[in-house]
């Protein structure tokens, strides 16, 4: 089963003190949880045993395995705190009520963040596996939304072996540099594949903490990080264009012909367009409801049924949230993003973005230099109000930065004839002559890439082993030549090609700044043996003839080996240590001529 990529828990260096092993009274392993505040365990549905009532009534036992010498706990079920699993599979979270009260510092640091894809996880679950049983660690990344109308998050697991099994439902997905808990740990699916080098598929899945919080709001007072939509909320009898929300919904979904930056109008007083956007926003996160009732109107919260129909979005503890299978409908998790920037700085707003992303920042103007250094912003941003941000332009400027390393934005502006708008637009749909001046800013990146190759030709030939270096500059000046030649030039459809090109450009330049990189580390490696070989030399200068004659040879050995190109830093190290002990011999004698 590839038990060299299982890690014990005991070998591991970060201690989870949140984790919890799930059991019946009689030691049976049911799954695993998460310790929520002092006295609630998360987990999943599927996990705790049902009989078919309203909700599970037998007690379970609850283990703090991460916390030495803590007793087991009895725990059931929270009052209306049991989503059981739908018959699409959405769902499937519950609460259960510790029966004592444990030290809060040992709960889960739950985090709202966007499931970016890439982001390194780890879960630790409890296996009916010999030897295992107090949990095993696995590690993923994230892939990207997934699941029963994109509620779920797929991951892909390090290794086949690491693909989740039974022991693992109930688990924290926690991302492995902030420790924060993201998610818990759903389901897994393998399939027979001939795409996968060994046959089969393995996939694992998560359900994001926004998710969760959505299904049973009452851990919301546990969780840290902003909410990604702060559009205020649109009750389910307000007005709606249709049309925009198909439009809308097209965009969220990244269908062909959606650029990644559009810029839009909504007027003061076009109430119905403004209802429209704040729904279709709600309908694509994860956590927000999409349709509260009307002000004045009672409600009355509704728990979903298991494996029937429901309600279009499945029903909540809290809200229904509608989710129509139609044309107007986003998916669920496709907004990462959501805030009126009324008034906003550009520093306020990279922080709500590096939020977003899981950064931290030193607030302010950092914030905004952040953004200098970071490769992919993997985010779609929805900004309202753009033209009345303290500084328009220079947001407008910000978001183009967001854009080119990745990110999608929707920026709606209130008045049409703003400077910013007009900003905007050229940014979504630039002209000819500006993707011709972006073709000559690639050409000479290009040329800077050419000139760092000759720059690591040199470097790498001075210290071995000599690697090679990476030949980028040919192959993109044959891709700019295609490109400047592509017949939707000018056109909206070469937008995505043209950035997905500077981005592999910077990709290769990347590549070879790596290669320079490796080569500088092993030149100072060098130059810091031919400093200590000079100083063991002096050392010896001071010393007698017939001392000096004695060391001479293992110095020429040494001196030779440091100034070869390439030079064999190895052996150089070995020579340069066999002489600074020759030295320390003679050094920690008396003088030659001082000897009785």
């Amino acid at each position: 089963m590839g038990e060299e990529t299982e890690v014990p828990v005991n070998g591991h260096t970060f201690e989870e003190t949140w984790r919890v092993r799930i059991s019946t009274p009689g030691g049976d392993m049911l799954g695993a949880g998460i310790l929520v505040g002092a006295d609630s365990v998360l987990t999943c549905a599927h996990v705790i045993p049902w009989d078919g009532g309203p909700q599970p009534t037998a007690e379970v036992v609850a283990e703090l395995v991460g916390v030495a010498g803590a007793p087991a706990v009895r725990a059931r079920v929270a009052e209306r705190c049991w989503v059981p699993e739908l018959s699409d599979s959405r769902g499937d979270v519950a609460l259960l009520r510790l029966a004592e009260p444990q030290d809060a510092r040992h709960a889960a640091p739950l985090h709202r963040v966007a499931p970016s894809p890439g982001r390194a996880v780890r879960m630790c679950g409890f296996p009916r596996t010999k030897g295992l049983a107090d949990g095993v660690w696995f590690r993923a990344t994230i892939a990207g939304p997934s699941g029963p109308r994109g509620e779920w998050v797929q991951l892909f697991p390090a290794t086949p072996e690491e693909t989740v099994r039974p022991g693992f439902s109930g688990a924290a997905v926690t991302d492995a540099e902030t420790h924060r808990v993201l998610g818990m740990v759903v389901s897994r699916y393998d399939d027979r594949s001939s795409a996968a080098p060994d046959g089969k598929l393995h996939l694992s899945y998560m359900i994001p903490i926004e998710t969760v919080v959505r299904y049973l709001p009452l851990i919301g007072d546990h969780v840290t990080g902003r909410r990604g939509n702060s559009l205020p909320p649109v009750p389910s009898g307000a007005p709606r264009d249709r049309e925009f929300a198909r439009w809308l919904a097209r965009w969220f979904r990244s269908a062909e012909g959606t650029r990644r930056i559009e810029a839009i109008v909504i007027k003061k007083g076009e109430a119905a367009r403004a209802a429209t956007l704040s729904r279709a926003v709600a309908l694509a996160d994860r956590e927000v409801v999409a349709d509260p009732p009307l002000p004045g109107v009672a409600h009355t919260p509704r728990v979903p049924s298991p494996r029937s129909p429901g309600p279009p979005g499945g029903g909540t503890n809290g809200h229904v949230v509608t989710r129509a299978l139609d044309d107007t409908v986003p998916p669920v998790g496709s907004v990462d993003l959501a805030l009126d920037v009324s008034g906003e700085t550009v520093a306020l707003f990279a922080e709500r973005v590096a939020d977003r992303l899981g950064l931290r920042t030193g607030g302010g103007d950092c914030a905004v230099g952040r953004f200098g250094d970071i490769r992919a912003v993997p985010l779609t941003i929805v900004a309202e109000g753009v033209d009345y941000a303290a500084d328009p332009v220079a947001l407008v400027e910000f978001t183009d930065l967001l854009a080119a390393r990745g990110a999608r934005l929707l920026l709606v502006f209130r008045n049409p004839d703003s400077q910013s708008l007009e900003l905007a637009l050229r940014m979504a749909d630039p002209s000819k002559d500006e993707i011709t001046a972006r073709l000559d800013r690639v050409r000479d990146r290009i040329e800077h890439i050419a000139r760092r190759e000759r720059a690591a030709y040199d470097r790498v030939a001075l210290v071995a082993p000599v690697r090679p270096v990476p030949q980028e500059a040919a192959g993109l000046r044959l891709d700019l030549t295609g490109l400047r030649c592509d017949p939707e030039l000018g056109s909206r459809r070469f937008l995505p090609k043209l950035a997905a090109f500077e981005s592999a450009v910077e990709s290769g330049l990347l590549r070879v700044e790596e290669a320079i990189g490796r080569a500088e580390a092993g030149i100072a490696r060098r130059n810091e043996l031919r400093g200590r070989l000079e100083a063991f030399f002096a050392l010896l200068a001071a010393r007698s003839l017939e001392e000096e004659q004695a060391a001479a040879p293992l110095y020429r050995a040494a001196h030779n080996l440091l100034f070869q190109a390439p030079c064999e830093l190895a052996e150089a190290e070995r020579a340069v240590e066999l002489f600074a002990k020759a030295v320390r011999q003679h050094t920690h004698r008396p003088r030659g001529g001082d000897r009785p």
